[in-house]
């Protein structure tokens, strides 16, 4: 009975409502752990022996069963969602401003299979999660929760612990404000990060939350258009090659030399500001 050593979980090992059949040669150990539906008081080997063939004859239905329920998962499960975002986000490449769910199309395509993401995008961030596959644990960095501006010097962290692997950061412009001084650390270690800095010119998220729970839009404190933020000086000016790209055709070729370039990069674009 393995569940007795079971280290505690707050989660149930199995859900109400199983039934149980138990097989134990000890009486003591009958509905210890769990009330059991069957309770056989056997050989645990001679009665598996014997139960075998008919779980097995059982199986062949239960296996065509679960097959077609799997071909019906197909059309619904992550990877049938994706492509399909994928063809509708597409759609949006002739859109100017740069439609943030296009941009973060062409990211995911342009990334190499040992990226590392550090994501602090905001309104960006579920067309990036609905596209973005999970390789591997070390292959993403979020924040869960707490206050804004971690990603520049975040991608900094990741670049150091996983040495080898290029790191794309995607940073909203509010958020890039609040420790814009880690360009300058990237530069100095000559770390191979990227910084994708959607530039739409406010703090979208506040002005979307606004609308969306006070049903308000008296936006004060919420624009960084007077005056506006250059981003790519602010690079240069801290050691870190920069490019501002507002043209959607020019998105692959920015992202692609920028990433295999082995060197820190950052490149700004002026997306759509949505809630105006």
């Amino acid at each position: 009975d393995s569940l007795r050593m079971s280290v505690y979980n707050p989660t149930d090992a199995l859900p109400d409502g199983l039934p149980i059949v138990q097989i134990t040669d000890a009486d003591w150990d009958i509905g210890k752990n769990y009330p059991v539906e069957i309770a056989l008081r056997a050989n645990v080997r001679e009665t598996l022996a014997a139960l075998v063939p008919s779980l097995r004859a059982l199986g062949a239905s239960e296996r065509d069963a679960a097959g077609r329920r799997l071909e019906e998962m197909e059309k619904h499960n992550w990877s049938a969602r994706r492509t399909k975002l994928a063809a509708e986000y597409g759609r949006l490449a002739q859109e100017r401003p740069i439609d943030p769910r296009y941009l973060m199309h062409r990211v995911v395509e342009a990334l190499p299979v040992n990226a590392v993401v550090v994501e602090e995008a905001l309104t960006a961030a579920s067309a990036l999660f609905e596209l973005l596959p999970y390789r591997d644990p070390h292959g993403l960095v979020g924040l869960a929760s707490g206050g804004i501006g971690f990603a520049l010097p975040g991608a900094v962290g990741a670049s150091l612990a996983l040495p080898g692997r290029p790191v794309v950061a995607v940073v909203g412009d509010g958020s890039a404000m609040y420790s814009i001084q880690a360009l300058w650390t990237a530069a100095h270690l000559k770390l191979p990060v990227t910084y994708i800095i959607l530039n739409n010119s406010s703090y979208r998220i506040l002005k979307e939350r606004m609308v969306s729970f006070r049903g308000a839009r008296s936006f004060k404190g919420m624009e960084l258009r007077d005056p506006a933020i250059d981003f790519k000086a602010l690079a240069e000016a801290m050691g870190v090659k920069a490019s501002t790209i507002s043209d959607p055709r020019e998105i692959d070729s920015a992202l692609r030399e920028a990433i295999t370039s082995g060197a820190p990069r950052l490149l700004e674009f002026i997306v759509d500001r949505g809630v105006e």
